[in-house]
């Protein structure tokens, strides 16, 4: 989420939301996520099925890191490549809508995520095909798709997250945004605090784990949580990843 010059949400909103989400803007190049930062717990399940990708021989986009393997740097990867293919179908809003995607009116962050709520529950996870949230910020005059953001299935927590590429790639949360309920289109209303309760009519639809996938190059790599004053939170004892050494890819 984030940047200027970009589409404008109701004014009010729009500045409640930078208020609170500027502090935990990714733009330092000195943050850097523990090792292992996307590595599920010992013994913990995910709550629905993981979609297998094909990862035979991935276009290289990443430069490897330290406390990597050589399997995270290669699924990680292929998770780029599906996804550029894939995201080629929702390059604008209109795409998105016919296929059941609708905003939750977040445009004042600069980057407007589209989600179809109904792939949340269904199964599919880190599904380029079936990727519950395309991201859309203004280029050239227009909304273009930068994104996909993958999320695990309502009740999922951190210790469920499958590892992708280890520490290149950190899933966060949003544990202080309301939702309205509305199961097709859920509309950001308002924030809270991070253990706060949301106002009747709205929930916490966004503290379930999700990763971004950026199609295009971003200051904080591939797979950064954030961009410009967007905001999310990250496990215990993480630092939000800026993994600038990625920063050209795609």
């Amino acid at each position: 989420m984030g940047g200027s010059g970009r589409r404008v949400a109701a004014p009010r909103l729009a500045a409640a939301l930078a208020a609170v989400l500027v502090a935990a803007a990714c733009g330092s190049s000195t943050a850097r996520t523990s090792a292992g930062a996307s590595k599920a717990a010992p013994g913990s399940t995910l709550a629905t099925t993981t979609t297998t990708l094909n990862t035979a021989n991935p276009s290289v986009h990443l430069v490897s890191e330290q406390d990597v393997t050589p399997t995270e740097l290669h699924r990680a990867d292929a998770l780029i490549d599906a996804t550029i293919k894939d995201l080629k179908r929702f390059q604008t809003p209109a795409e998105a809508y016919a296929a059941g995607y609708r905003s939750i009116g977040d445009g004042a962050t600069g980057d407007e995520h589209y989600v179809n709520w109904s792939y949340i529950n269904d199964g599919h996870i880190l599904d380029p095909l079936r990727p519950e949230s395309v991201v859309y910020e203004v280029r050239d005059g227009q909304q273009t798709a930068v994104a996909a953001m993958y999320q695990l299935p309502f009740g999922s927590s951190f210790l469920n997250v499958p590892d992708v590429g280890g520490a290149l790639t950190q899933w966060h949360v949003h544990q202080d945004l309301c939702l309205t309920n509305n199961p097709q289109q859920r509309v950001l209303a308002g924030i809270t605090s991070l253990k706060g309760a949301c106002p009747p009519g709205t929930s916490k639809a966004g503290n379930t784990p999700m990763l971004h996938v950026w199609t295009v190059p971003n200051a904080c790599g591939p797979f950064a949580a954030l961009e410009g004053i967007g905001a999310g939170q990250v496990p215990a004892g993480q630092t939000r990843n800026c993994d600038t050494a990625n920063a050209s890819v795609p």
